[in-house]
């Protein structure tokens, strides 16, 4: 599942899960918001992850998203609005920043 949000002339992942890893259905998902945000006019698609999600940040660039921006620390506000996020991932990264990334649409 996929979830994105269309503002003006960008589209944001918000959401995307899977239950089954290597079959292609997240490249699937993604091509398929791709054609739908070019449909209404969108000339990019974005999205944050954590600084901790190595997994992410390796399948959006193998997918042609690029690095555009990090904001350090951001998880400390995001704490304060829910206690709930670790300080640690299970890989033992201290989930801190948050990191954007972007895919052109005009490609």
């Amino acid at each position: 599942m996929l979830t994105y949000r269309i503002e003006g002339h960008d589209c944001e992942i918000v959401t995307i899960d899977s239950n089954a890893q290597g079959e292609g259905i997240g490249t699937a998902l993604i091509d398929a918001v791709k054609e739908r945000a070019k449909l209404k006019g969108c000339r990019r698609l974005w999205l944050i992850t954590t600084n901790n999600n190595l997994n992410a940040l390796g399948f959006y660039q193998k997918r042609g998203f690029c690095l555009i921006a990090l904001y350090p620390n951001a998880l400390e506000t995001s704490r304060k609005l829910k206690h709930v996020i670790p300080m640690k991932a299970a890989n033992g990264i201290p989930i801190r920043d948050e990191l954007e990334l972007e895919f052109d649409l005009a490609e």
